[in-house]
Formats: structure tokens, C-alpha cells, sequence
């Protein structure tokens, strides 16, 4: 009996001499980070490191709220101020500290402790940013990708932030992620690059519907930009929307009134739909400014040409109309269009001499 109770006496002996050897540990522990904090020597902090992982052996030690609580703080400041890893460590001391906090949150003791959990917090965000940053500059663009988005996760709101991860997405071909990120940034804060870069990304998953919504909303908050303007109106002349196209095209020349071929899609536009007054007046836009384009002369006068047909008896639409086909005739004297429109103009007019003229030389062309 009396040896039993030696070795128990023993026993208890111990667990208390361990208890107080552990205790002693974790308070240079914390000694030496609060050494740390004032000096900002990481050897202070690396001698942290080391009292506070020979405090963590047991798994009594290695669920203690106290020891979680300064390994979280010694592990999440090296993540930072050791970015490069110059220490030798067993495991990332990013991983480390994310082990140690699962025994933190939760822990009846957690909001005691809420100075010291934003510390660690933001230790990690710098490191997270830090290895973003570097994996980015470096084309390493899916670990950029993970640490831009567990910063995402903790500041939902950083437009940076999202910027980035949009990119990224863009670049490694995730065009559903990229597009909800840029969307995001659209709702947030609207660029015209955004709308624009939108609209690419809804174009080459086949979202035409996306397309156009992204490219007339860009239209209406950015009027004065051009390439959201000009891929807006590419895209209403490939779907030959023109009563679209006359309104856009407005806009557009406000931006670019001596653009010869905006004049002239806003001239066949507006002829499309019926308004040949303006149709009239842009393509002679088109010849103040050069009076020898061929596709200026040649509109004007296959208008002239076409309400000349309307009302035969208008013959002053018929010498305008000769006028401009004939001018276009001279700037080309190859293009078969020209040629068969004037050939109408001299079946209507009797004129059987030029008539003749002009289908000679349709045949002959044809025929070479």
C-alpha cells in the first residue's frame, strides 16, 4: 500500500512539474512576442516560435484555448514578416496558424481575446496579399488566383481586389467566374473598360442577348466612348438593325462627324427606314468632304435614282441622279453596280444610245 501510494505521490509530482514547465513556456512565449512588438526583431519573434511549439506536445496542450491563442499570434506575424520564408518551418506558417485558430473561434473565451484575433487577421491578410502579389508578378496566375480569393472572401468589397480576380479569371479561360466578378465591379463601380471587357466575355460564350444588353448599357452611362459605341454599332449592322443604327450612329458622329464611313452607314441607315431627307443629307456630308468617293456619289445618286422611279414625271431627280451615277461611273469605271443602275436610269429615259453603251460594257465585263 505504501508503495503505491510512493508512486502515485511520484506521479501527481510530475503532471504538476510538467504543468508548471508548460506554463513557464507559454509565458516566455509571450514574452518574447511582446519583445517582438516593441522591437520588431524577428529573432525575438523566432524564439517565440520555438517556446510556444515545445508548449504544444500533449493534446491537452494542443487544444488550450491560451496556447492556440499565442501560436496563432506568433505563426500569422511570421506569415508576414517572413513572406519570403527564410525560417525553416515544418509546415507554412499561414497553415499553422489556420490549425491553431479552428481552437480559438468557438472557444467561450474567444471574446476576451477579439483584439488579439484581429491582429492575427490582419497578419494574414497582409501575407495573402503578399503571396497574390508575388505569384502575379511571377505569371504563377492560379496561386494568385487562390490567395486574391481568400482575400475576397474576407473583404468582399475591395474593388482591387475584385479587379484582380476578374482578370485572372479572364486569363486562365474561366469566363462564367470572370464574368460575375466584372459584373460585380459594374454595379459597384462602372469603368467603360468593364462594359467593354463584358461584352467580349458574354460574345465569346455565345451570350449574344448579354452582348447586346452589356454594350447598350455601357452606351447609355459612357456616351463619349467610342469602342463601346462603334462594337455596339458593329453588331446592329451585322443583325442590319437599322432603325437602331440611326440612333446610334447619331450619337457616334457627334464623337466623329468627318467619319466617311459612319456618314455613310448613317445615310443607308436612315434610307432603310425610310428617311430620305436625312439619308440625303449625310451622304452629301460624304462628298463635302470628298467630293470624289465613289460610294458617296454612287448612294446619292441611286437615291435620286429610286425616288426618280417613284414619280417618273419628277425629271429633276432624273438629271441629279444621272449627275452622281455618271460621276460615280468616272472615280470606277469596273463596278458593275454603277453600271446596272445607270442602265435603269437610260431604259427609263429612252435614251437607247447610252443604253446600248452601258450594256456593252456590263457584257464585256461580265465576260472577263
Amino acid at each position: 500500500m505504501r508503495r503505491i501510494f510512493v508512486l502515485l505521490f511520484v506521479n501527481i509530482t510530475l503532471f504538476i512539474a510538467s504543468t508548471q514547465a508548460q506554463t513557464l513556456l507559454t509565458k516566455d512565449a509571450m514574452n518574447s512576442f511582446a519583445k517582438y512588438s516593441k522591437s520588431g526583431d524577428i529573432k525575438e519573434l523566432d524564439n517565440a516560435r520555438k517556446l510556444i511549439d515545445n508548449a504544444y506536445k500533449t493534446r491537452a496542450d494542443s487544444v488550450a484555448f491560451k496556447n492556440n491563442l499565442i501560436r496563432s499570434l506568433v505563426y500569422s506575424s511570421l506569415a508576414h514578416v517572413d513572406s519570403n520564408l527564410k525560417f525553416k518551418y515544418k509546415n507554412d506558417p499561414i497553415e499553422e496558424t489556420l490549425f491553431s485558430m479552428k481552437y480559438v473561434y468557438g472557444s467561450k473565451f474567444e471574446d476576451g481575446a477579439l483584439t488579439e484575433i484581429n491582429y492575427i487577421n490582419d497578419q494574414l491578410k497582409h501575407a495573402y496579399l503578399y503571396r497574390a502579389n508575388k505569384a502575379f508578378k511571377n505569371s504563377s496566375y492560379r496561386d494568385a488566383l487562390k490567395y486574391y480569393t481568400i482575400l475576397d472572401s474576407i473583404e468582399s468589397s475591395n474593388l482591387p481586389l475584385m479587379h484582380n480576380i476578374a482578370l485572372l479569371h479572364q486569363e486562365l479561360g474561366n469566363y462564367s467566374q470572370s464574368i460575375q466578378y466584372y459584373e460585380k465591379l459594374n454595379a459597384k463601380k462602372p469603368k467603360a473598360e468593364y462594359f467593354l471587357v463584358l461584352a467580349n466575355l458574354y460574345e465569346l460564350t455565345g451570350d449574344e442577348t448579354n452582348m447586346m444588353r452589356t454594350l447598350y448599357n455601357g452606351s447609355e452611362v459612357f456616351p463619349s466612348n467610342r469602342d463601346l459605341l462603334f462594337k455596339l454599332l458593329n453588331n446592329l449592322v451585322n443583325h442590319n438593325n437599322y432603325k437602331e443604327i440611326v440612333k446610334f450612329t447619331e450619337k457616334a458622329l457627334k464623337l466623329d462627324e468627318t467619319n466617311i464611313n459612319l456618314l455613310y452607314l448613317s445615310g443607308f441607315a436612315n434610307e432603310s427606314v425610310g428617311n430620305t431627307s436625312k439619308a440625303e443629307e449625310y451622304y452629301k456630308a460624304i462628298l463635302n468632304i470628298n467630293p470624289n468617293n465613289y460610294e458617296g456619289n454612287y448612294a446619292l445618286g441611286l437615291l435620286y435614282l429610286n425616288l426618280y422611279l417613284q414619280d417618273i414625271k419628277q425629271t429633276g431627280l432624273m438629271y441629279v441622279s444621272k449627275y452622281y451615277l455618271s460621276k460615280a461611273n468616272e472615280i470606277d469605271p469596273n463596278e458593275l453596280k454603277t453600271l446596272t443602275s445607270l442602265s435603269i436610269l437610260y431604259k427609263y429615259t429612252g435614251d437607247s444610245n447610252e443604253l446600248q453603251k452601258i450594256n456593252n460594257r456590263i457584257n464585256q465585263l461580265k465576260l472577263n
